[in-house]
């Protein structure tokens, strides 16, 4: 109905200039404008009325209180919903934290596991070592060509095989000066303090010489009992 009103009105007044310059009579055509804006007038006091009295009833029932309170509502229920979104979004980095900690400290044992594993598996091939070169040495003894536990001796030919083993030359193969001499070249090399770190190594080195010259003192013994045996 606005937009009627205001596209006609200015037809209207259009109109009544017009009749106001092509007529003669003037109070004719004042009264033609003169009702033309009585009915502006009265339009724009229908129109403006709704929207006094809403303003006057907003003013009556406190209508800006009550936008008051709503707005108010309204920022606390934003502020609850950005607090429990923190909150979410907290306890979501705290758990993926926890996890994270928790795979690490899972890996770690299982590499700690590992590590114990390749060190018990060391010491067992350590021991399986030992053990089966100890019953070589046994098997090679009761193997020898003769029983020297029949000789009465004080336990020298059983030794002086030791010292064989020791060495690694077999007892039922060639024995001379020179088998003791390269083996006793090749055991120093081994265990030489200038070339070894080990702590232990000019222990053993004397003990190589001390094998070595009973070796060299008891070869002929040994070899005279052999061939008796």
């Amino acid at each position: 109905m606005a937009i009627g009103f205001y596209t006609i009105l200015p037809i209207l007044l259009f109109f009544a200039l017009l009749a106001i310059i092509f007529a003669g009579n003037w109070s004719w055509s004042l009264g033609v404008l003169l009702y033309v804006l009585i009915a502006c007038a009265v339009f724009l006091i229908f129109k403006f009325i709704p929207e006094f009295l809403n303003f006057v009833i907003g003013i009556l029932m406190n209508e800006r209180g009550e936008n008051k309170k709503i707005y108010k509502k309204y920022e606390q229920w934003y502020e609850s919903v950005k607090s429990q979104e923190y909150e979410r979004r907290r306890k979501s980095q705290k758990e993926y934290q926890r996890q994270q900690y928790e795979e690490q400290q899972y890996w770690k044992e299982q590499y700690q596991k590992w590590q114990q594993y390749q060190e018990y598996s060391k010491q067992e091939y350590s021991k399986q070592q030992q053990e089966s070169r100890q019953q070589y040495e046994k098997q090679n003894n009761n193997n020898s060509r003769f029983g020297y536990q029949n000789t009465n001796d004080g336990g020298i030919i059983q030794k002086f095989e030791e010292y064989l083993t020791v060495f690694g030359i077999d007892k039922n193969g060639e024995i001379n000066d020179n088998v003791i001499k390269k083996a006793y070249r090749k055991k120093m090399k081994e265990v030489h303090p200038d070339k070894n770190s080990n702590i232990d190594a000019t222990a053993q080195s004397q003990k190589i010489n001390a094998i070595n010259e009973f070796l060299k003192e008891q070869l002929e013994y040994y070899l005279i009992q052999r061939r008796r045996g």
